[in-house]
């Protein structure tokens, strides 16, 4: 459920320009979607952890140290 960060009304899903935005009606005003910048936000450090760990592996077969 998406709710707007300022008064946690229910916002509407509006498209425009082949764009989705959201508005809250009781602020009268175009709200971000918090919900996707916070998943966006996980994939991309969730992403970054499996890189990272890759490479953690993958420099203990280069190195020859056991795990």
């Amino acid at each position: 459920m998406h709710t707007c960060p300022c008064c946690s009304t229910t916002l509407l899903r509006h498209a425009r320009h082949n764009t989705i935005y959201w508005y809250c009606p009781r602020c009268r005003e175009e709200m971000p979607d918090l919900e996707l910048m916070l998943l966006t936000r996980s994939q991309v450090f969730q992403t970054r952890g499996d890189w990272l760990s890759s490479r953690k592996q993958n420099s203990r077969v280069l190195i020859n140290v056991p795990a």
